[in-house]
């Protein structure tokens, strides 16, 4: 029996776990990501990349490589049996880089993280090693015992890491063994059946989601890379009875009467529900993703949401594995992603409402697309734009509340030059404090100089500063300078003309902002978790 001490151990080498592993490894830290499958799924299971998602590829270094092999999607068509109206989603307005929808084959994107993990970034997964038990003492040590069997060679092995992030699904090895609460409520057995299949005479655009519904049916029709569609379609019953039916083809007829379908290369039956962890941390144990939370597949936000928590997660761990951060900032990891998951549900369900809601009014239903706000407002939230820590920042006393966008929002982008966009300021793996001149003055520079010299000193690993002002017209020691001679990062802020310190985050969400005179509240806020290198 072998033992070791890695700084973290991830268990579960799905999308989630990928996600955390590659941010560790971008920030040097040492872990071990174990699965217990004996290899690299090859089926095509969750098929939507949303724009916040592929800003977060982006940041990571591989979101080329989706665009390259995904089909890009403008939005979601809902189509009323009986009815005229045909009340679209569409995403193209969305203030983002990518204004879309990306349709790729989980199995690839799994593939893309994979390769970037292994042979970039030099973490191998540890396929058919199986969690068989874990637990936490009162100091907060882990043991964790482990199964290898196949080509990993069989055995156990005793793993002692410092941290564990459980991102091993719906049915959590990590979860249950430390007995998480997983509770939430049922969708009275409603259970979906996908295929991925080639189509004939479907005449519905490759670049738009086809939602087809009546009172008691519901199906989509989303064109996938190469020849597939993906046809998804819903009952009410026992999963394990209508696993043996064919659901698909009568409810197609009834919507499609001249669709052919042809012999599916993939089919799945399963059931849905919402369910979510009493809590996401016990000590030194983490739950990420679907082991910490589930809801509907109304809208395809599943691993995007649960790539978010690993993105939100990992920068925070590897500050404090590096000591240059408080363990009090993996607090903030639950008090911030909890209520993104109770924002996800409730986005899931008012979609929900009008696509699944089986046996309702379809008048009621299409009533639901017409209201005020409907559309930009469900494109916002599935996209995963609006996802936001408003509130949720603990922030100095006497700091300005009325900013827009707000302390805990993220970032919106904006093209600063011809090759520079703002998001490219922060594609790196630590805070990065913007200071924004919307007029370039001796006073403000004098500023500005004062609390960036001081914040480098005392965060030199920790923080980097960006200087932007319409023109510089001296040198200003130590920073260069980021030319916006038509201000739009200013504008894009709403900052005073006196300038402002806009402090973003490692995972690109605006942490504090206030003006140049209250850099000293700046501070304070960098103080209450990052740990002083001097």
């Amino acid at each position: 029996m072998s033992t070791s001490q890695p700084a973290v151990l991830i268990v579960g080498a799905g999308p989630t776990g990928l996600a955390f592993a590659i941010e560790l490894r971008r920030r040097q830290i040492e872990c071990r990501i174990i699965e217990r499958r004996s290899g690299p799924s090859d089926t095509s299971r969750a098929i939507t990349v949303h724009a916040r998602t592929l800003e977060i590829l982006e940041d990571m270094g591989v979101v080329e490589r989706f665009l390259h092999g995904g089909v890009r999607n403008d939005g979601y068509q809902f189509n009323f049996l009986g009815s005229d109206m045909k009340p679209n989603l569409d995403y193209t307005r969305l203030p983002t880089r990518y204004p879309y929808v990306c349709m790729f084959n989980q199995n690839e994107t799994e593939k893309i993280l994979r390769d970037h993990l292994e042979h970039d970034l030099g973490l191998a997964i540890e396929w058919d090693t199986e969690l068989t038990a874990i637990e936490q003492d009162s100091n907060n040590q882990v043991t964790v015992t482990v199964q290898r069997s196949g080509s990993a060679g069989t055995g156990t092995e005793t793993i002692r890491p410092l941290w564990v992030i459980g991102c091993d699904g719906i049915h959590s090895p990590v979860r249950e063994a430390l007995e998480f609460k997983y509770e939430g409520s049922e969708y009275d057995g409603l259970v979906m059946q996908m295929i991925d299949v080639q189509l004939g005479n479907f005449s519905g655009t490759d670049h738009l989601l086809h939602y087809h519904i009546s009172k008691d049916t519901f199906l989509m029709i989303g064109k996938l890379s190469g020849p597939n569609h993906r046809v998804l379609v819903s009952a009410q019953g026992d999963v394990s009875e209508i696993e043996q039916q064919d659901l698909i083809s009568p409810i197609v007829k009834l919507h499609l009467p001249d669709v052919e379908i042809g012999e599916p290369d993939w089919k799945t039956t399963w059931e849905i529900w919402i369910r979510k962890a009493d809590t996401y941390r016990k000590g030194h144990v983490f739950l990420c993703g679907e082991s910490a939370h589930v809801h509907s597949v109304a809208g395809g936000q599943g691993w995007n949401v649960c790539l978010q928590d690993a993105y939100n997660l990992a920068w925070k761990l590897a500050l404090v594995i590096d000591e240059r951060a408080r363990p009090e900032l993996l607090d903030t990891y639950e008090r911030e992603r909890e209520p993104v998951t109770e924002q996800v549900i409730a986005g899931s369900t008012a979609v929900h409402e009008i696509i699944l809601s089986h046996g309702g009014g379809l008048e009621e239903r299409m009533a639901l697309t017409q209201t005020d706000g409907w559309q930009d407002d469900a494109v916002a939230r599935i996209s995963g734009l609006s996802y936001n820590y408003r509130d949720l920042i603990e922030v100095p006393d006497g700091t300005r509340s009325d900013y827009e966008p707000a302390i805990g929002d993220r970032l919106p982008d904006t093209e600063i030059s011809p090759h520079l966009r703002l998001h490219q300021l922060i594609a790196h793996t630590r805070y990065t404090l913007l200071i924004v001149l919307p007029v370039c003055s001796d006073e403000a520079l004098g500023s500005a100089t004062e609390v960036a010299v001081a914040l480098s000193a005392r965060y030199p690993w920790s923080v980097r500063v960006e200087l932007i002002a319409p023109d510089i017209p001296h040198p200003w020691s130590g920073i260069l300078p980021i030319a916006d001679p038509h201000g739009r990062v200013a504008s894009l802020l709403n900052t005073s003309s006196a300038g402002e310190f806009v402090l973003i985050r490692p995972d690109g969400y605006i942490g504090y902002r206030c003006p140049l005179e209250d850099g000293a509240r700046l501070e304070a806020f960098l103080a209450t978790y990052l740990i002083s290198q001097r």
